[in-house]
C-alpha cells in the first residue's frame, strides 16, 4: 500500500494515472491532503512506501519530512516535491528519506522504481540489524 501525502488534488490525479500505466504494478494509495492526516492515517494503516510533498499546508519543509520519518522510521517516504534546493534534498537522505524526486521530472516507471527499490533498500537494511 501507498500513502500519498500530497495537498494538490491535480498532481495527485497525475501520479495516479502515470502508475495506472507502469504495467505488472499493482498497488493501493491512499491519499491525503495534509500532513496531519496522513499521520493520522499511518496510525490505523500499513503502508509499504510514503510519497510526501514538503509543501502542505499544514507543514512546510524538512520539517514535514521529519514528523513523518519521526513516526514511522521504518517504512520507507520517497519526497515528490516542487522544491528545488539541493541542499533539502541532501539533508533528507542523509536523514532516512529513500528518494527524492522533483515535480515533473520523472513519471510512472520512474516512480514505481523509486518506490520498489526504496522498500528493497529498506528491508535490506533492517535484516542487517
Amino acid at each position: 500500500m501507498i500513502l500519498l501525502i500530497e495537498d494538490d488534488p491535480n498532481h495527485a490525479r497525475a501520479l495516479e494515472a502515470m502508475l495506472e500505466r507502469v504495467k505488472d504494478f499493482d498497488y493501493v494509495l491512499v491519499h491525503c491532503y495534509k500532513l496531519y492526516d496522513g499521520i493520522k492515517e499511518l496510525k490505523s494503516t500499513e503502508f509499504d512506501v510514503v510519497l510526501l510533498d514538503l509543501r502542505l499546508p499544514d507543514s512546510e519543509g524538512i520539517s514535514t519530512f521529519r514528523s513523518v520519518h519521526d513516526y514511522v522510521p521504518e517504512i520507507p517516504i520517497v519526497i515528490l516535491t516542487a522544491l528545488i534546493n539541493e541542499e533539502i534534498a541532501l539533508q533528507t537522505l542523509q536523514e532516512g528519506a529513500q528518494e527524492y524526486l522533483f515535480k515533473g521530472e520523472f513519471d510512472g516507471q520512474d516512480l514505481s522504481t523509486a518506490m520498489m527499490h526504496s522498500i528493497a533498500r529498506v528491508k535490506y537494511l533492517s535484516s542487517l540489524n
